[in-house]
C-alpha cells in the first residue's frame, strides 16, 4: 500500500492506494462499479485565480464587483458560516473577473470570486 497526499481545488487529502495483482483485477472484470456522476459546474474557468469558498453558508455581503482591482490581503466578501462572519480575502493582486452575489448559498470549495 502507497499513502499519496492530493489537493484538490485547494484541499488536501490524504489517499491510500493498494497495488492488486492481475488475478484480483480479472476477478472483478464482471463486476458492475458504480461511477461517480461529475460535480455540476456553471462554466469551467480557465484563466484566473478561483477563490473557493472554506465552508458552506451564505453570502452577507460582497465588498467587490467584476472589474475591480484588487490587492492581495483585501477583502472581497463576507460569509456566514456557522453562526460566525467570515472574511474572505484575495489570494493575489488582479482583477475581480468573477463574483458570487449577496444572499447565495455556497457549499465547501465552490468559487467565491475569480481573479486574473
Amino acid at each position: 500500500m502507497s499513502i499519496y497526499k492530493v489537493t484538490i481545488e485547494g484541499r488536501t487529502y490524504e489517499v491510500t492506494v493498494e497495488q492488486v495483482s492481475k488475478e484480483e483485477t480479472s476477478n472483478t472484470s464482471n463486476q458492475t462499479v458504480k461511477q461517480e456522476q461529475p460535480v455540476k459546474t456553471e462554466r469551467a474557468i480557465t484563466q484566473g485565480t478561483q477563490v473557493p469558498a472554506p465552508l458552506s453558508g451564505t453570502i452577507l455581503s460582497v465588498k467587490v464587483k467584476t472589474g475591480d482591482q484588487v490587492k492581495k490581503g483585501s477583502v472581497l466578501l463576507t460569509l456566514e458560516a456557522l453562526k460566525l462572519e467570515n472574511e474572505i480575502v484575495a489570494p493575489v493582486d488582479g482583477q475581480v473577473l468573477e463574483v458570487v452575489k449577496e444572499g447565495q448559498t455556497v457549499e465547501t470549495g465552490q468559487s467565491l470570486a475569480v481573479i486574473g
